[in-house]
């Protein structure tokens, strides 16, 4: 008779593959709704940059389990729905994430204000750097208000979907 090692139960196989998905899957769905027209709602022309947000919030709470490639990837993601110059979210995302990254350990655990003020230097210098690079890709200065609003909008919405991600965070991610 033999004894086989006893592996791990399907609910910790389900539980690791939640770990180790979860912050990307929260990314793809907030670059997708970035694509929902909810600007009508507020009658704006730009949607807030909801892949941002998912990209700040697990930089700083769980960069372990949201690898650079899969940030590259949602920015990518979006760059191939918007139609817009190919690899500019994308690096954006990848840019800011490794930012985030350096200075990470001032945000985690601290107050909130401390935290969206952190996200707030984030989006800033991501619409920055998107309307640059978008105005060297067009060969001229693009309009800075469509930016502006849309940076506005998103900082603004962040902690109703900080407290979402957090929410999921401490439901899924009670592992690790």
């Amino acid at each position: 008779m033999s004894f086989e090692p006893i592996g791990p139960t399907p609910a910790a196989r389900a539980g690791k593959l939640a770990l180790l998905t979860l912050p990307f899957l929260v990314g793809l769905v907030c670059v997708l709704l970035s694509f929902v027209p909810v600007s009508a709602i507020f009658n704006a022309d730009v949607a807030p940059a909801f892949g941002l947000m998912a990209v700040y919030y697990w930089a700083v709470q769980r960069p372990d389990v949201f690898p650079p490639y899969a940030v590259f990837a949602l920015g990518l993601l979006y760059d191939l729905l918007s139609a817009g110059p190919l690899g500019l979210w994308a690096l954006v995302y990848v840019v800011i994430y490794g930012v985030v990254l350096t200075q990470r350990l001032l945000f985690v655990g601290r107050a909130f204000t401390l935290f969206w003020a952190g996200f707030l230097l984030a989006v800033f210098v991501s619409a920055i750097f998107a309307w640059g690079l978008a105005s060297f890709y067009y060969g001229q200065p693009l309009s800075a208000w469509p930016v502006l609003t849309q940076m506005a909008a998103t900082v603004a919405l962040f902690p109703l979907f900080a407290k979402l991600f957090e929410l999921l965070q401490e439901r899924l991610l009670v592992q690790g």
